[in-house]
């Protein structure tokens, strides 16, 4: 093990999903989160979706482009968050991330895409899914990173998960956000899963999850990165020039040996 330990790795296999209070010390925490700031008072005047930018609309009505935003530069995410802001991008591809992914989906680790999550004021909730509806062409192996910039907590709309959902394979989700109907979860296993600012939460792309909406007065942001152990492509930089992403749309992060799919 490079990064776990025995426990953490059991853990992770029996759950689906694993947290790590201090990922990030204060400082890399507070660089992060500044290099966020800067690129969102960038984009301040922002009044409609683009290159990645999705703003919070009126209704909750996140996925409808056209829709009114509540106020401009009032983002519920930035999706490609790696071409965006090179603080989230060192995080993401650092040693100590890749050593901890290796750890867990060996020594091939590809970038499958990165945001972050805005969850201001009233932010609005996501209903419970798999990570791994969104890519059902590709064989469920991904495994979701979430570092919290600020404490997120249950009154803040941290996430909640149903321990060892990841066992049950894909679950048909429905309507255009992709959600499971509660119907087919039992809700009584759901438990939060707070997380301090710089902590990290791990989890299986087939692990069930949700978060509340944020009922505090204060915002509560968090960067997202997913991995791959194959080379199935960049979900989010297409069209896009990276150092290091390859003319076939592949991003190896760490490649012990050539993979082919």
């Amino acid at each position: 093990m490079k990064y776990l330990t025995e426990e953490q790795y059991e853990r992770f296999q029996q759950d689906g999903y694993l947290v790590i209070d201090d990922f990030l010390t204060p400082e890399e925490t507070a660089r992060t989160r500044a290099g966020i700031d800067k690129v969102c008072r960038e984009h301040a005047n922002m009044t409609k979706d683009a290159d990645g930018f999705n703003l919070e609309k009126v209704g909750g009505n996140s996925l409808g482009a056209n829709g009114v935003a509540i106020r401009p530069g009032m983002f519920r995410k930035i999706q490609g968050a790696v071409r965006h802001v090179p603080e989230v991008t060192d995080v993401f591809t650092g040693e100590k991330m890749l050593d901890c992914m290796e750890d867990l989906m060996g020594p091939n680790i590809y970038y499958h895409s990165s945001k972050v999550m805005f969850k201001p004021p009233g932010g609005s909730a996501k209903p419970w899914h798999q990570d791994a509806a969104y890519w059902r062409q590709f064989d469920p192996n991904q495994i979701t990173v979430w570092i919290a910039m600020d404490n997120a907590t249950e009154e803040n709309g941290c996430i909640w998960a149903i321990p060892g959902s990841h066992k049950l394979g894909h679950i048909p989700h429905v309507k255009a956000e992709l959600q499971v109907d509660e119907s087919r979860i039992d809700l009584n296993d759901a438990v939060p899963v707070p997380v301090p600012a710089g902590g990290l939460l791990i989890f299986h792309s087939l692990v069930l999850h949700q978060s509340g909406k944020n009922d505090s007065d204060k915002t509560r942001w968090a960067i997202i990165c997913d991995y791959d152990c194959l080379p199935n492509g960049a979900h989010d930089l297409r069209e896009t020039k990276m150092p290091g992403l390859r003319e076939d749309g592949v991003w190896p992060l760490r490649e012990a040996e050539k993979v082919l799919v």
